[in-house]
């Protein structure tokens, strides 16, 4: 997979560094505006089923060709709020706009949960409010793990799935993660791997190749002894379709000449729209599970 996106970007940028030659070789003056837009309100977080703290993070987004983080914003008000209970977050000490549920918190599957957040975005000393909604997919079960050099691409393993989506719902969409050792490999946004189940009639699932690992490579190059786990989390289509904007944003129009990329929808809505304020970011629930095979050699 990583090759023939590599393959891609190559051939993107040697017609891109054509252009450019292009380009300069005209004589006409050409001025370009650089102002930075207006700021935008940015949060993000999520809710799993695991016992854990959680968190949601609020920012302003910065200008382009700012090289520092994005402001963290504090002092707003910030819940979850499911059937039967409400979540509250509090700001920590150590990082602004840094919000943390109590410990050992936990959604439920198939329950739906709303963010609420109060703040003075635009500071006029008014707080506005924000929202935003998401179910709790039920898990899917995973049995195990195992390798296979690939039929398809040269010098790579294959890592292969047995389990089950999951149960309460038609459709279903899996964002899939592999660590080794417990360090995670596809710890990137281009390199999150999304499934869609909806070619597949069966629940239960046996030798799928989730992942395509580079043994030229020394991030994915597998050792003997090597602890290889996979994390199967079950994602709302909403979801599902906000990192894969993301991504196609990331790697850019294909092909070269294609119209400009949209804004990535959020789901987080502002109760008074007319304010003005832009919003960027996204609220989530899920739920997973893991399993792990420790690698042998082939």
């Amino acid at each position: 997979m990583n090759t023939i996106r590599n393959k891609r970007l190559l051939q993107t940028g040697i017609i891109t560094t054509l252009l450019f030659v292009c380009l300069f070789s005209c004589t006409e003056r050409m001025d370009i505006s650089t102002e930075a837009s207006a700021p935008r309100l940015v949060i993000y977080g999520y809710l799993t089923s695991e016992k854990k703290q959680h968190s949601i993070k609020i920012t302003r987004s910065s200008g382009y060709f700012v090289s520092t983080k994005p402001e963290g914003i504090s002092n707003a008000t910030v819940t979850i709020s499911g059937k039967d209970e409400t979540f509250i977050l509090s700001e920590t000490d150590y990082e602004s706009g840094l919000y943390l549920t109590e410990r050992d918190v936990a959604g439920k599957e198939g329950e739906t949960y709303t963010l609420n957040v109060s703040l003075d975005f635009d500071e006029d000393g008014r707080p506005e409010e924000y929202e935003a909604t998401s179910w709790l997919p039920y898990p899917p079960r995973a049995d195990s793990i195992d390798f296979r050099p690939s039929e398809l691409l040269d010098k790579y393993l294959e890592v292969l799935f047995w389990g089950r989506f999951p149960e309460g719902a038609e459709e279903n969409y899996l964002s899939i993660h592999l660590y080794r050792n417990s360090r995670l490999i596809n710890d990137s946004l281009s390199g999150f791997v999304i499934y869609d189940d909806k070619y597949i009639d069966a629940k239960e699932v046996e030798a799928v190749p989730c992942f395509y690992l580079d043994q030229d490579e020394d991030e994915e190059k597998l050792k003997y002894g090597d602890r290889i786990t996979m994390r199967i989390d079950a994602i709302t289509k909403e979801y599902a379709t906000f990192i894969t904007n993301a991504q196609r944003e990331l790697w850019g129009s294909d092909p070269i000449f294609s119209g400009p990329p949209a804004n990535i929808e959020t789901n987080i809505k502002s109760k008074d729209p007319s304010n003005g304020i832009l919003i960027s970011g996204f609220f989530t629930a899920f739920s997973g599970c893991e399993t792990s095979k420790y690698y042998l050699g082939e």
